[in-house]
């Protein structure tokens, strides 16, 4: 993230669902059917009756209990807070987080370290080191930054000051350091393009800001791509729909408050990687971005101070817009395929829907991916705007700096999903 209100270092301010038709919803239909089969109707009631009435009750207990996988309408909750070693003095300057296997990474620049939690227990259970630069005098000085694993794998790649760093996540050891630059500016967020083993990184904080094409399978830069007249980079996605990379980008001329770019993988590996596409997203100020359902990208705005807070969902096929929601001030956002649901945290949303300098009430927006409408919104701790989902456990991790009531220290949240 470009601008420091998009970073955290100098920062402003499974719901479970119900386990279905167990012993009691088993004994109550059994008690129901001989009951009823006790009745006058008896004589008249044929099998196929029977059944029908059976599965009436069915239905009934499902309902009553909520065992449908399409029902949406559950409401996440907090499970926890885990503690991270030297979270709260400075305060907690943290980047992106990332799930896969088991296992929430964090980038984590107090400690100068990956935070390692499993799933399973919640529990913090490593710190992997790779010389980070850690807390420098802005976000674009600091390290570690982006976070973007090969899913499966125990590879994860890491942006730190003038390099990307490959870590092992099984014996937690650094294995490789590719240099990018020589600025003293940050290697950010970036994504993965399976199809053709590539990892695109952003340095937004460069003049231009480029992004950096590696190939994963021999972990070595391939291209460089320019951004003449950007105000920065953001969150990018790979749509292997069409075979493309999303890239946000913080402003241009002829968008001064945000665009999308769209750069076809097909260049890059041609050697000319190019933006062909740039959708206008408004007064948005781009930040986050999350591949939905069809052809859905939502991306998250954290606009300047008097613009409304608001997300968008967009076609990402020809950026035509399918919504414009009343929620906003976020960076990091994540979509989880298991629950069809969006995670939103926000460190600078505020009670009246309007951006500001000041005063914020950090919330989490959960929203449906059929509908794009909000289902919830939860509250979050201070400076909450990195998110990681893991489908398998059905839990939502965001961290959090020290403040108060539920989130007196800093640390990580975990929220379930439904």
């Amino acid at each position: 993230m470009q601008h420091t209100g998009h970073d955290g270092l100098h920062s402003l301010p499974k719901a479970e669902r119900p386990t279905g038709i167990g012993t009691v919803p088993a004994v109550a239909l059994n008690h129901y059917l001989k009951r009823f089969q006790k009745t006058e109707m008896k004589g008249r009631i044929t099998q196929r009756g029977v059944l029908i009435a059976a599965c009436s009750v069915v239905a009934c207990l499902l309902a009553a209990c909520g065992g449908s996988d399409n029902n949406n309408s559950s409401v996440p909750h907090l499970v926890t807070n885990i503690a991270v070693p030297n979270s709260t003095t400075p305060a907690f300057s943290f980047d992106i987080g990332y799930a896969d296997q088991g296992k929430y990474f964090l980038a984590d620049r107090n400690n100068k370290a990956v935070d390692v939690v499993d799933t399973a227990s919640n529990k913090l259970i490593a710190q992997m080191t790779g010389s980070f630069a850690g807390n420098g005098a802005t976000t674009s000085s600091s390290g570690p930054d982006g976070l973007v694993g090969l899913p499966g794998t125990n590879t994860l790649y890491v942006g730190d000051v003038n390099a990307v760093k490959v870590m092992n996540t099984s014996t937690q050891t650094l294995t490789k350091t590719i240099p990018i630059s020589t600025t003293g500016n940050r290697t950010d967020e970036g994504c993965f393009d399976p199809d053709d083993h590539l990892i695109a990184m952003a340095n937004p904080a460069d003049s231009p800001p480029f992004l950096t094409f590696i190939n994963t399978d021999t972990q070595a830069v391939v291209s460089h791509l320019n951004f003449p007249g950007s105000a920065g980079l953001e969150a990018c996605e790979y749509d292997a729909g069409t075979r493309s990379f999303l890239i946000n980008n913080d402003g241009t001329a002829a968008n001064p408050d945000g665009e999308l770019d769209v750069i076809p993988a097909s260049s890059v590996t041609a050697g000319q990687p190019a933006v062909t596409k740039a959708f206008p997203l408004g007064s948005c100020a781009p930040t986050g971005l999350a591949l939905g359902p069809n052809q859905d990208v939502m991306v998250g705005c954290d606009p300047g101070a008097g613009n409304p807070l608001i997300t968008l969902i967009l076609d990402r096929t020809n950026g035509s817009t399918l919504a414009k929601l009343p929620f906003g001030g976020v960076d990091q956002i994540a979509y989880d395929k298991t629950s069809n649901r969006y995670f939103l945290p926000a460190r600078h949303w505020t009670a009246n829907g309007v951006a500001a300098a000041s005063g914020f009430t950090p919330q989490m927006a959960v929203i449906d991916g059929t509908s794009r409408t909000i289902i919830t919104q939860l509250a979050v701790g201070t400076g909450a705007h990195s998110v990681a989902v893991d489908g398998p456990s059905g839990q939502v991790y965001v961290p959090f700096q020290a403040g108060s009531g539920a989130f007196p220290n800093g640390g990580i949240s975990v929220f379930t999903v439904r």
